[in-house]
């Protein structure tokens, strides 16, 4: 019989020691949770799973708790005495570099700090030690629009998005599983995903965005909420939100269907479009969602009312109460935003899903007729491109080709995959070309516009699966 799950406090000796140790975290987390009392080691396996996706990770650290009185600069923090979401901190694993940051900890009530003495100093010494440039980032004074991740798929970043998308996920299944009698350590869970996803969105952003384009039809709630919350936070990055309020759309983000656990389960899982009847009952999601989160301790007030506003228009199009303008919160604004550009390229609520370019379009288009607001939109836009990762396009020169990669210094022209030729004929070989750095000496290709993948025979996920 495989024996219970333990932790490893000794050095992994190789990636593939590593490697090992998260396979055991997640045969734990597949074959040990049996009732909400078995729920905490999950927070530490995500909290691990960071641990070992980190690019800049030992295979293990060497923690230990201090007091405050003992916190000098150089020392490296990657925990404290009270919950993050209760903090103003974008992180609580950074390098102290100034005495002001030990004040602002201390003003903000904190009295022990855990610290890794292989990546800052330890008590007894008394000078810092070097860092890389992402400690250097990690800084709660730094800005968050200076966080931004460099252009080039990197395949390090991609799997280890995919398999923090992957825990997130499970965590939230198992949440809306225990809908029916929540408590307190359930908030916990969440609060757990939303820190976990933060921290992938300001380490990865580019890759965990990728992500969202590269899955197929998937109409799982804890998915949809997952994506949603990277592609909000994402937005919210983009558009210069401080933390408290990426905690706040993300919290709401993964609990913003929460309503339609009271829905019936067929109608969830309909293909077809819905009746008026089905229509006015999925409509009410959004207070049904409120209503479960009042039994929840500690759900913010800004939070609930992003769920209960998240379908709401600008022009007073929406529900459940028809809000207009300054009514409907910003932050509810980026959740709205989200939720509606996963959503379609993903295919819910009886809708199948469209191409990203398209729902893009269609997305811009309800901006420009009021909406949405068209500057959010744009942030998203410039998040994702013209031609967001996973667009079929057609060449100037009559080649087909897939979007494998948008630059954040060239979204007009992306990173593609050609597919067929100019006859419609396949390439024999992998042809990756970055329309932002062609050869002079070559004809230059250009994209002429967008195409629709299951016209054309195309799955766009198993392209850009096999290609990372």
């Amino acid at each position: 019989m495989r024996q219970p799950f333990q932790s490893s406090h000794g050095r992994a000796g190789s990636a593939l020691a590593s490697l090992a140790l998260l396979q055991e975290y997640r045969y734990h987390w597949r074959h040990s949770i049996q009732s909400p009392a078995d729920w905490y080691p999950s927070v530490h396996l995500i909290s691990h799973l960071v641990h070992f996706l980190s690019p800049f990770a030992q295979p293990c650290t060497m923690n230990k708790r201090i007091s405050i009185q003992d916190l000098r600069p150089g020392m490296y923090i990657t925990g404290m005495d009270r919950s993050w979401f209760k903090t103003p901190f974008l992180r609580h694993k950074w390098t102290i570099k100034r005495e002001d940051e030990i004040a602002l900890l201390r003003n903000y009530g904190i009295k022990e700090v855990q610290i890794d003495t292989e990546k800052g100093c330890d008590l007894a010494e008394t000078s810092a030690v070097q860092h890389t440039s992402e400690d250097q980032d990690l800084s709660p004074t730094t800005p968050l629009t200076s966080l931004w991740v460099g252009s080039g798929p990197n395949p390090d970043d991609i799997e280890a998005a995919r398999l923090l998308r992957a825990e997130a996920i499970s965590t939230m299944e198992v949440f809306f599983r225990q809908m029916e009698a929540p408590t307190p350590q359930h908030i916990r869970e969440v609060r757990s995903v939303v820190s976990i996803l933060l921290d992938g969105i300001l380490d990865h952003q580019a890759a965990m965005v990728s992500l969202i384009q590269m899955r197929r039809f998937d109409p799982n709630l804890a998915s949809h909420g997952v994506d949603t919350g990277m592609l909000a936070m994402a937005i919210g990055q983009e558009h210069g939100c401080d933390p408290t309020q990426l905690k706040l759309v993300g919290l709401a983000a993964l609990l913003h269907d929460v309503g339609q656990l009271r829905l019936p389960l067929n109608m969830i899982r309909k293909v077809e479009r819905f009746t008026p009847q089905e229509q006015k009952l999925m409509q009410a999601h959004c207070e049904m969602g409120v209503a479960i989160l009042k039994q929840l301790p500690d759900i913010p007030d800004e939070s609930k009312q992003m769920v209960l506003d998240h379908h709401e228009r600008l022009d007073g199009s929406g529900y459940p109460k028809g809000l207009r303008g300054l009514q409907i919160s910003e932050l509810t604004q980026i959740l709205s935003i989200a939720d509606t550009y996963d959503a379609q390229i993903s295919g819910r609520c009886s809708c199948p899903p469209v191409p990203p370019a398209r729902a893009l379009s269609e997305l811009y288009q309800a901006a420009v007729e009021g909406q949405y607001h068209l500057y959010l939109v744009q942030r998203l836009i410039q998040l994702l491109g013209v031609y967001p990762i996973g667009s079929l396009v057609r060449l100037n020169t009559g080649e087909q080709a897939v979007v494998v990669w948008v630059s954040s210094h060239s979204r007009m022209t992306p990173t593609i995959k050609l597919l067929k030729d100019s006859l419609d004929q396949p390439y024999p070989e992998q042809a990756i070309i970055d329309l932002a750095a062609q050869s002079p000496t070559t004809p230059l290709r250009s994209i002429e516009k967008a195409l629709d993948p299951s016209r054309e025979g195309w799955d766009m996920s198993k392209i850009l699966e096999a290609l990372w």
